[in-house]
């Protein structure tokens, strides 16, 4: 389950995507974000999944590499919808003699737009750049808060620890599944099974931020040294294209 989610996993290519640099994705990544936060419209929906489709065909990408959520994940959308639904507001659906209220299930879908397309641009971001690249990028972007003595470096320490982190946690927990996967079958109800299983998942996370931060302890100080590559033609059009798509929200 958490192996077919294919969080932050790159994937070597030769595509503009892959040629530009960390800043300009995770620029791009903010503006659209920005964006989309402050006019959440079904036209700024649909400018952000416009964005996912073409990135991913420019990246070459496989379909291979596209999430499969849990069946669970599916269940909980469906519950949602159907609230969504028995909250009601304008507009209304006929159907036949009977007047629907869908105000409700309208909004549901565009929060599920817009959630669904935040996740698919980080996705994009993380398919065609290496997880060292993120934290020089994120000391870049959040250079001018130094000027109001915010301690970035701090910040983008913490962003590196979290990053190298991830696949860690994501390795445990798949191991983890495995083993609950393999074990005996018991006659337990399914609600006490998910609570041992979360019981065992949080005992497992504890211990890698345990063993992470003794290491680090050990270590002294963690020092970031931040490198930033020059910029390039494809830096550009990857900007250029956040503008661009920023500029058709505020339009449109």
């Amino acid at each position: 389950m958490i192996g077919s989610l294919h969080l932050l996993r790159f994937l070597e290519g030769h595509s503009v995507l892959h040629r530009a640099g960390a800043r300009s994705k995770v620029l791009a990544l903010t503006m659209l974000v920005f964006g989309l936060s402050f006019d959440p419209s079904w036209s700024s929906v649909g400018i952000v999944w416009t964005t996912i489709l073409l990135g991913f065909f420019v990246a070459r990408l496989p379909r291979a590499v596209l999430p499969r959520p849990p069946r669970l994940l599916w269940w909980a959308m469906g519950l949602a919808l159907g609230f969504g639904l028995l909250a009601g507001g304008e507009p209304s659906a006929t159907l036949g003699q009977t007047s629907v209220a869908i105000g409700g299930l309208i909004f549901q879908i565009r929060f599920f737009g817009v959630t669904l397309g935040i996740l698919g641009v980080a996705l994009l971001l993380g398919w065609t750049t290496r997880l060292a690249d993120l934290p020089p990028a994120a000391s870049w972007l959040l250079a001018p808060l130094r000027l109001v003595r915010i301690p970035t470096d701090d910040v983008v320490a913490g962003l590196t620890l979290a990053v190298r982190s991830l696949p860690l946690m994501a390795d445990e927990l798949a191991t983890t599944a495995a083993l609950w996967s393999a074990r005996p079958p018991t006659s337990d109800k399914r609600l006490v099974q998910a609570i041992d299983f979360a019981a065992t998942a949080t005992v497992a996370a504890t211990r890698r931020a345990t063993e992470l931060g003794e290491a680090v302890a050990n270590r002294g100080p963690l020092v970031i040294n931040v490198r930033q590559q020059p910029w390039v033609l494809a830096d550009g059009l990857v900007v250029a294209f956040g503008v661009a798509a920023v500029t058709a929200m505020t339009v449109l």
